[in-house]
């Protein structure tokens, strides 16, 4: 919705700068349409004439001779004559130029308003300024209101908004947003978006005001509104000057309808009657549907019927001489505006505000006996932006005992709410009473054309105040009617130099600061490019040593065992071949079991090194991403090898056969037979020639035993000599052949069990090698190593990824804040000089030279 108001006022804005052209090139460009320089006029006393083409040709008076304007008349009428056609000449610079003005004001704050839709303005919350406006505070009405509010609220009084170091002295762009007297300011608790949108509405709120002032300007007529309290007598005060009762009076407040006196000669057809404007409709004279015509005996009722009508024209004739009367004054046409009072209520108080800035002037009614009232001083706090002067006029003053103390308290207050009225106070601040006027003057000037009629005493006071309003209102015109434009322009353009240069400050101090902190960023973000490269690499290393060194020991370890378990001792007790299945079972157990013991210890022991290489992964990030920078993560060794370990059971042949109890080894064969071995290097011979004798056969071992055989059967032969020869054939044949039979079958028997596992190993060490067993299970712990420390190291990646990212989208945002305060900058910097020389130009503009408020 602000948006469309703000895309209004802009559309509004640019129709008037049309306008205004328009106006300026009937000013400046002939009939022809041929540009022409503004006119210029020397006048020579003596000659009485005006050399050079000017506005006052063709007026009565004056002759043109060769292009050259005469004055008739005698030196004194020609100067007189002159002098007044020089002012209106003036005059009509000096509004073409504030015209001008306007149009550029209008112009710089829609370039604010599109500066602020697409970089908010900064604007300082931080005024100086009291709760109150400082107009509204007289010691007396200061000390009441801090009687009136607690304690709590008192101590606010006073106090400046915190948060902000700019300071600003706003007149016109002031926003004061507080919830009642006595409260904060509560523009600091706003963000910058809302109060973006308040700045822009100030904007479109100055641009109509603009608007108004340029409308009033251009205006040949000039309007006077006549406000004040209820009771006040502001409608005495207008039948005061009409010197007739036109306007009904009463002790209640009777006026609730805006009543606008025109004068009906001039602009009804010398007609006295009321044009009634409904509500919603916009008076149009020469359209009687946008009004109602009602004699002007209906006035009395028509006051009162607010909820029907907007606005009361009230067409008058004073048939006064041009020098006496107010509306006819034989100049300028006046339109004198009776208001309801300002605190009859809300809404009509908020009407009154409104009006005030399509008036040129205004007068104040004051009742002496209640001075001004809050409303009545907020109401020319407003009026005061544009209008210096203001006319205060102290009706019912014949009703107070002390006058004197009267005039001392109204113009106490006069001087802290108006100090321009306040220093011109002869002629504007008057003390009257309009109803002893109107009892002085009965009759007024009746529409019977008689001018003495009802013509009483006069009142010196009132006639000075006739007599200052006219003079104001017709002679002195460019104070009246250009000098609330100058005054407000002046006002805007400074508070548009302190907006504008506080901003230009600040985003000069900004461009400062991004541009260090880009410098000190560019080093910060190498370093952590680097940092992340190096700390990555190391992490990797110590992921690939560790998992290197945890597979390496898996490998050594489960060779060892599997080479050493034939060996070892199993605890298992040989209970006789009818038990031999359970033993065959319970021998491969344990010996899988034993493998299976070695590939837990190497798991606890891959955990062990887990750990301590996360600790320094964590390590390695904290040193340099700082403490807080990683996730609060915890390593759960437990969690490593939960699932099933390996398959080797399933791959082991369950079955048993008798040749799984027999494998001859000749280091078991010496054991049972208890042979000692000398050393294990002759056992492993012996061992070797015994397996390679049984694997060879009868005819092997024939060969390589034979010849020590005989030798020995040829020495028992010769020894057998002394023996019996019994003996000798019979007994010891047997026995040999015995001991030849059952000494391998007792070798078998009891080398059973060890046979049985060593057979076992060998299945076991068969399919360990064909499933490449060490490999794979000290692969399977080493990536499950590899997979645990990857998480630290992923989190430390995503650390500095993260860091590196914000160090990235800093840097971007840097360098996109300086762009935009590269270019809010420049924008201010034109601006400021854009509006210091428009401040200048208005404040040549030369008003009061020559009409000087005497």
């Amino acid at each position: 919705m602000l948006q469309n108001k703000c895309e209004k006022d802009n559309n509004a804005t640019e129709d008037s700068l049309g306008e205004s052209d328009q106006d300026d090139n009937a000013t400046l460009f002939g009939s022809n349409g041929d540009a022409q320089a503004p006119a210029v006029a020397n006048f020579n006393v003596r000659q009485g004439t005006l050399d050079g083409q000017t506005l006052v040709n063709g007026e009565q008076g004056i002759r043109t001779e060769n292009n050259i304007s005469v004055l008739n008349g005698n030196s004194a009428q020609a100067t007189d004559l002159a002098r007044s056609q020089l002012s209106q000449l003036q005059y009509n610079e000096n509004r073409i130029s504030l015209d001008r003005s306007i149009n550029t004001a209008s112009s710089i704050l829609s370039n604010l308003q599109r500066e602020n839709s697409e970089r908010p303005i900064y604007y300082p919350t931080n005024i100086q300024d009291e709760t109150l406006d400082s107009k509204l505070n007289s010691k007396s009405s200061k000390l009441a209101l801090i009687r009136h509010n607690s304690v709590g609220n008192s101590q606010h009084l006073l106090t400046e908004p915190r948060g902000s170091s700019e300071t600003s002295n706003f007149e016109l762009l002031k926003i004061n947003l507080k919830i009642g007297p006595g409260s904060e300011n509560l523009l600091q608790t706003l963000d910058k978006a809302a109060l973006s949108q308040l700045l822009n509405e100030k904007f479109s709120h100055i641009k109509r005001h603009l608007r108004s002032l340029r409308d009033r300007i251009d205006d040949t007529s000039s309007k006077v509104l006549v406000t004040g309290d209820l009771n006040s007598g502001k409608s005495a005060f207008c039948n005061a000057l009409l010197r007739r009762k036109v306007m009904p009076e009463d002790q209640q407040p009777c006026t609730n309808v805006f009543c606008e006196i025109i004068d009906a000669r001039d602009n009804n057809n010398g007609i006295e009657e009321v044009h009634a404007v409904p509500i919603g409709s916009v008076y149009l004279k020469n359209d009687e549907r946008t009004y109602k015509i009602f004699p002007l005996e209906e006035l009395e009722h028509l006051v009162y019927q607010s909820e029907h009508y907007s606005l009361l024209i009230v067409y008058v004739t004073d048939n006064r001489p041009s020098n006496q009367s107010l509306l006819k004054n034989g100049v300028i046409d006046i339109k004198l505006i009776d208001a309801p009072g300002l605190n009859l209520d809300s809404y009509h108080t908020t009407q009154v505000f409104s009006r005030q800035e399509e008036i040129d002037l205004v007068v104040f009614v004051v009742n002496a006996e209640n001075h001004f009232t809050l409303s009545g001083r907020e109401f020319i706090s407003s009026a005061t932006n544009d209008k210096n002067l203001i006319f205060i006029v102290v009706n019912k003053f014949d009703n107070i005992r002390d006058q004197d103390k009267c005039k001392r308290k109204v113009m106490d207050q006069v001087h802290s709410l108006s100090p321009e009225t306040y220093k011109n106070s002869s002629n504007f601040v008057h003390f009257v009473s309009s109803k002893e006027m109107i009892n002085q003057n009965p009759g007024g000037d009746g529409p019977d054309g008689n001018p003495d009629e009802g013509d009483g005493p006069r009142s010196p006071d009132f006639d000075h105040l006739e007599a200052s309003l006219r003079k104001f209102l017709v002679e002195k015109r460019s104070l009246s009617k250009l000098l609330p434009a100058k005054n407000y322009l002046v006002k805007l353009y400074s508070d548009l130099i302190e907006l504008s240069q506080i901003n230009e400050k600040l985003y000069n101090e900004s461009m400062v600061e991004a541009e260090n902190e880009l410098k000190k960023l560019g080093p910060q973000y190498d370093d952590i490019l680097q940092s992340s490269a190096k700390t990555n690499e190391k992490i990797s290393r110590l992921i690939e040593s560790v998992s290197s060194e945890v597979y390496a020991n898996s490998r050594d370890q489960i060779n060892r065992i599997i080479n050493e378990v034939d060996h070892l001792s199993l605890g298992i007790r040989f209970e006789g071949y009818s038990n031999i299945t359970e033993f065959a079972r319970q021998v491969q157990e344990r010996i899988i079991g034993k493998i299976l013991e070695v590939v837990s210890s190497v798991e606890e022991h891959a955990r062990h090194e887990t750990s301590s290489a996360i600790d320094e992964i964590k390590r390695l990030g904290v040193q340099v991403l700082g403490e807080g920078s990683l996730p609060n993560t915890k390593f759960i060794p437990s969690s490593m090898y939960s699932k099933k370990r390996d398959n080797l059971q399933r791959h082991i042949e369950n079955e048993v056969s008798l040749f799984d109890f027999v494998d001859p080894n000749f280091e078991s064969f010496c054991k049972i037979c208890g042979i000692t071995i000398p050393d294990s290097r002759t056992n492993l011979l012996i061992g070797l020639t015994a397996n390679k004798l049984w694997a060879g056969g009868l005819s092997s071992m024939a060969i390589l035993y034979g010849p020590r055989v005989i030798s020995t059967v040829t020495g028992i032969a010769s020894i057998s000599s002394y023996i019996p020869r019994f003996v000798v054939t019979k007994v010891v044949p047997g026995t040999l052949i015995g001991v030849a039979i059952g000494l391998p079958l007792y070798y078998l028997y009891k080398d059973a069990p060890h046979a049985y596992q060593r057979n076992v190993v060998k299945k076991i060490k068969k399919n360990i090698e064909h499933e490449d067993y060490q490999h794979l299970n000290s692969l399977r712990i080493s990536k499950e190593v590899r997979k645990v420390l990857n998480y630290p190291a992923k989190d430390i990646s995503n650390a500095f990824a993260t860091t590196i990212e914000k160090q990235s989208s800093r840097r971007s945002k840097i360098l996109s804040d300086l762009k935009t305060s590269e270019i809010s900058l420049s924008f201010y910097r034109e601006l400021t000089k854009q509006v210091k020389e428009q401040y200048q130009i208005v404040q040549s503009f030369d008003l009061e030279s020559v009409h000087t408020v005497n």
